[in-house]
């Protein structure tokens, strides 16, 4: 949950350091098992208000022949792979390359990775002992991972073994355009908050308030005085694509709001635990549900995860799909926007909401650079196909697969491109195994220049090369393993 500072010496393994692997007997192996197996919990959702992670997490500390065995996995791998991890053991690197400031260390532990994405596990360890809040977490003021060129990636925690130990355990996922594997990399972080998520003490019940009364739901508008200073400016030079998406933003501002100052209708009783919120006004306007939150200094609190979720289906939630900071009185205001259009509707919903309680902030800089030193199980297919994508055509250089990701790498089609300057590949790609499944992915990405187009994927879990029958591209088929 946290993060760290100086430097430390670092170790690293060299090409001509012969490791002989040394066996491990049925005992001490039903052990490292059972020791692993007990750390697998089901993350916990939140929703990213400021990139709010996950939980906390743990590495399962192993001597060094047991890890480098592992190929540097941990028990994080194992909860996120499963038994899939197979196909990765031998793709891993032990890095243990810290940085130490203000009493604080960010440790770089170990990281997975192929040609071009990767998992990193790094550490935040208070050196002096001092715990972390049970069920707490870190927002960063800022993290960030320097790769040397384009690409992407998310960061969270995971459980702790011990929910208020020194230490705070996060898992990095990444993809670049360029190479990484054997390349240097440079984590940088700087001043975290720890905080706390807490559920409010009781419901608000959003359509049974609205039921019985009545008024609420035919109010009388205002007008709402930010519309024309919210307006997205149109830019000439953007592509016919993102023109659209700029009308569309602009078509979803509301001309008219809900009134202001119904200050009683919802407050928590334990305001001053820092667990609720105060609903100034709540109903219909232009065909949508809104709700406007009176924001009041009740020391470290904020809004936290805000939504609706469908009484029978959980993955059903709707996220507010506009909102607007607004000063009325001398008071602030947040108003939000939902895709809720009537009574009947709202009656398959539940409000669900929770505030984020800061504990405490930790001012500090931690730079950690290491080598990306893990073996490259990256294969590499040439394919030379023409495909066309949303009415665009792209020639299929080639695709690169290891048991962790996939990338796609393609020619523009320069008159195309002319033409139009956007590119959209979303669900353009799936990978088919030989018994007909399909591998679920985790995360998606793209790079564009004028001439080329890079697409890149990770899997959900960890899947046998061999086993892959094909990749399929807008509907071209291109054969991996017959």
């Amino acid at each position: 949950m946290k993060k760290t500072d100086d430097l430390f010496d670092d170790f690293s393994l060299h090409e001509d350091i012969n490791i002989h692997e040394e066996n491990i007997t049925e005992i001490e192996l039903e052990r490292i098992k059972k020791l692993t197996l007990s750390k697998i919990n089901s993350k916990k959702s939140t929703k990213k208000k400021f990139i709010i992670p996950l939980a906390a997490s743990f590495i399962l500390v192993l001597s060094f022949a047991a890890v480098f065995a592992q190929g540097g996995l941990s028990n994080i791998y194992y909860r996120l792979f499963g038994e899939n991890i197979k196909y990765v053991n031998d793709m891993g690197t032990v890095i243990d390359k810290s940085s130490t400031s203000n009493g604080v260390t960010l440790n770089v532990a170990n990281m997975v990775g192929d040609e071009n994405s990767f998992y990193i596990i790094f550490e935040v360890i208070k050196e002096n002992g001092e715990r972390f809040s049970e069920n707490g977490n870190i927002e960063f003021e800022n993290l960030n991972l320097d790769f040397g060129g384009s690409g992407g990636y998310t960061w969270y925690m995971t459980e702790d073994e011990d929910p208020v130990d020194n230490k705070a355990t996060f898992l990095l996922v990444g993809n670049t355009e360029r190479k990484s594997a054997g390349k240097k990399l440079t984590l940088r972080a700087n001043n975290f908050t720890e905080y706390t998520i807490e559920n409010p003490a009781a419901d608000f019940d959003t359509y049974g308030f609205l039921k019985r009364n009545a008024d609420y739901q035919n109010q009388v508008l205002v007008e709402n005085r930010y519309k024309e200073s919210m307006r997205i400016p149109k830019d000439p030079q953007a592509s016919e694509e993102e023109q659209q998406k700029i009308e569309f933003m602009n078509n979803i501002i509301p001309s008219q709001i809900l009134p202001y100052n119904n200050d009683d209708i919802y407050t928590e009783d334990n305001i001053e635990e820092n667990k609720g919120i105060i609903v100034d006004n709540i109903g219909f306007a232009e065909g949508k549900l809104c709700i406007r939150i009176l924001r009041e200094e009740y020391g470290n609190l904020s809004l936290g995860d805000f939504y609706f979720e469908n009484k029978v289906d959980a993955d059903d939630r709707k996220y507010n799909e506009y909102s607007i900071s607004e000063e009325y009185e001398g008071k602030q205001y947040d108003y939000f926007i939902f895709d809720i259009k009537n009574m009947e509707e709202l009656a398959n919903y539940d409000f669900v909401y929770n505030t984020i309680n800061k504990k405490a902030t930790t001012m500090g800089t931690w730079e950690v650079t290491f080598k990306a030193d893990y073996k490259n199980a990256t294969r590499t297919y040439n394919v030379n196909k023409i495909i066309e994508v949303e009415g665009k055509r792209y020639l299929i250089k080639e695709l690169k697969i290891s048991p962790i990701s996939l990338t796609v790498k393609l020619n523009n089609d320069i008159i195309d491109n002319i033409k139009n300057r956007g590119h959209n590949f979303y669900g353009a790609v799936s990978v088919v195994m030989k018994d007909g499944s399909t591998v679920e992915l985790s995360s998606w990405g793209t790079s564009t220049r004028p001439l080329t187009s890079t697409l890149n994927t990770i899997f959900q879990k960890p899947v046998d090369v061999n086993n892959i029958k094909s990749v399929i591209i807008s509907g071209t088929e291109v054969t991996i393993n017959k």
